[in-house]
């Protein structure tokens, strides 16, 4: 990370999704060590970039937001972390599930009778 990266994506706060990694970024297996350390230091933060309820404060932060718009390919590290946050994000939401309650209904008139 450079030295500008330093001044931009400041938070005070760490960034934890309970909801997705209730164990952490380091421990889902679907991050680096840096990456994971990127999204907790700065995870915060660019998620209200993200969102558009923080405004950029610099040329880096402005990049950052192009790049949530697609407007730009991810090419810094806290770019490409958290592009790979959102990506692994839409794979936990595939769900396939094998159930046997697809039952089929039949009704008195397709039963066949003997009147």
């Amino acid at each position: 990370m450079d030295n500008s990266q330093v001044q931009s994506f400041k938070s005070d706060k760490k960034f934890i999704d309970v909801r997705n990694y209730p164990h952490g970024f380091q421990r889902s297996g679907d991050f680096t060590r840096v990456q994971a350390q990127l999204l907790e230091s700065k995870g915060t933060i660019l998620k209200a970039l993200h969102e558009g309820s923080v405004l950029p404060q610099t040329p880096e932060e402005e990049r950052f937001v192009a790049t949530c718009l697609h407007q730009e390919q991810p090419v810094s590290d806290i770019e490409k972390a958290w592009a790979q946050y959102l990506s692994a994000l839409r794979k936990k939401q595939i769900y396939y599930t094998a159930s046997s309650a697809a039952v089929e209904s039949y009704s008195a008139d397709s039963m066949d009778s003997d009147d």
